[in-house]
């Protein structure tokens, strides 16, 4: 194994990391966001517990 091969691998490691995780976060903080918003509106711990 060479550098650039395993430069690769661990840009290819990196850059699946970054494709997984970074949308998840994202979404769930909205969905976070989300659930917060219709717990103060609505006033329901179901809401609080999500």
């Amino acid at each position: 194994m060479d550098a650039v091969f395993l430069s690769r691998l661990q840009f290819g490691a990196a850059a699946f990391f970054h494709f997984l995780f970074v949308p998840l976060t994202l979404g769930l903080s909205i969905l976070v966001a989300i659930m917060e918003t219709k717990y103060v509106k609505t006033g329901d711990e179901d809401y609080k517990r999500m």
